[in-house]
C-alpha cells in the first residue's frame, strides 16, 4: 500500500505541475482548464468560479485559522488532504446548484475523491509514524 500511495502522489504532483505551467504560461493558447473536457468556455468559467476558487479559498481559510490558533499540521500530506476535502465540498455544492451530471463533472469529482482517499490513508500512516 505504501508504494501505491507513493506512486499516486508522484502522479498527482506531475499532473498538478503540468496544470500550473499551462495556467501560468499558456493560458491564452489553452484557455480550457481540462483539455479533454466537453465544457465550453462559459461552462469552464462557471466551474472555476463556483468550484475551483471556493475550494482554494476554503483551504486558505482553514490554514489561516490553524495558524492563528497555533496548531501545526501533523504531517506533510495534511495540506493535500485539506485541499481535497475543500474540493469535495465545493464539487458536491456544485452538483446541487449548477453543474450538469455529465461525464466530465463526474470524472472530475471521482478524481478528487480518489485524491482525498489516498491522501487520507497517507496522512493517517504518517501521523501514526510521528506519534
Amino acid at each position: 500500500m505504501g508504494r501505491l500511495i507513493k506512486y499516486f502522489l508522484i502522479t498527482v504532483v506531475l499532473y498538478l505541475g503540468m496544470r500550473v505551467l499551462i495556467a501560468l504560461f499558456f493560458y491564452d493558447q489553452l484557455p480550457i482548464a481540462f483539455i479533454a473536457s466537453e465544457f465550453n468556455q462559459d461552462q469552464m468559467d462557471e466551474y472555476r468560479a463556483r468550484v475551483l476558487l471556493p475550494g482554494f479559498f476554503l483551504t486558505l481559510i482553514y490554514f489561516i485559522f490553524r495558524y492563528l490558533s497555533g496548531k501545526n499540521p501533523t504531517s506533510a500530506i495534511w495540506p493535500m488532504y485539506v485541499s481535497s476535502i475543500a474540493m469535495l465540498i465545493t464539487h458536491i455544492i456544485g452538483f446541487i446548484t449548477f453543474m450538469p451530471l455529465t461525464q466530465d463533472p463526474i470524472a472530475m469529482f471521482l478524481v478528487t475523491l480518489a485524491i482525498f482517499l489516498v491522501s487520507r490513508k497517507a496522512h493517517h500512516k504518517r501521523k501514526n509514524e510521528i506519534f
